[in-house]
């Protein structure tokens, strides 16, 4: 077993190399290039992210490899539009990142399963913001857990291969790196933990200067997103 118990499926989007390699994360998450998955042993891995920004058309090339995991107990949470290589359909919807100043009493995601571990003990706001798509179609045992303002399923899961895989449309890796959401560490902790089995110590992410080789530009404080 590696060390590290996830692995990210990465291919270049700085955001997602900023939140695997912060000093909060990275004794937690392997970097895996997605050009590199012909020779990833994935039952080094008790879970596995696929960010949002996603390179789908290679991941799709593996797909015997990523049902081979799950069928072997490992745990996956796959946020974008995957439709190449799961069994659904993706719909694209406007995104709305303003609904926060806009529409205060009724944020994009509305229904929320808290009885599910990735959930368990955030709040409504923690656990949701913005989103990209909606799903159309799931698999037939699929549990949904997320859905927007219109009742449209915007995240769901299942365990009828064997492990437990996770789809959502929203971009909380993404969002995490760029600091534009300020209090994603919520959600990224708890993601961590269910995918993991243990739970990061420190209170908020901070970038390590030093892992980029150049001065660090800070980002100025920004509003709160939802």
């Amino acid at each position: 077993m590696n060390p590290k118990p996830i692995a990210m499926i990465f291919n270049g989007v700085w955001s997602q190399y900023a939140v695997a390699t912060a000093p909060k994360y990275r004794d937690w998450i392997d970097l895996v290039y997605v050009h590199d998955l012909a020779s990833l042993v994935w039952s080094d891995y008790r879970g596995v992210i696929v960010p949002f920004q996603s390179d789908h058309a290679t991941l799709g090339a593996h797909r015997d490899a990523i049902y081979g995991f799950l069928a072997g107990g490992g745990r996956m949470a796959v946020f974008g539009d995957a439709r190449q290589w799961i069994d659904a359909e993706w719909a694209d919807r406007p995104v709305d990142n303003h609904w926060w100043l806009t529409q205060p009493d009724r944020p994009p995601v509305q229904t929320l399963d808290f009885g599910h571990p990735l959930f368990a003990g955030l709040t409504a706001r923690q656990a949701g913001w913005h989103h990209h798509g909606v799903y159309l179609r799931m698999p037939p045992a699929a549990r949904v857990l997320q859905r927007s303002r219109d009742g449209e399923v915007v995240s769901w899961t299942t365990t009828e291969y064997g492990g437990e895989l996770l789809a959502g449309t929203q971009d909380p890796i993404v969002e995490h790196g760029v600091q534009q959401i300020r209090h994603l560490d919520h959600f990224v902790d708890q993601l961590v933990t269910w995918l993991g089995g243990s739970r990061p110590s420190a209170a908020r992410m901070s970038i390590d200067e030093a892992d980029y080789g150049v001065p660090f530009l800070r980002p100025q404080p920004a509003a709160q997103d939802a």
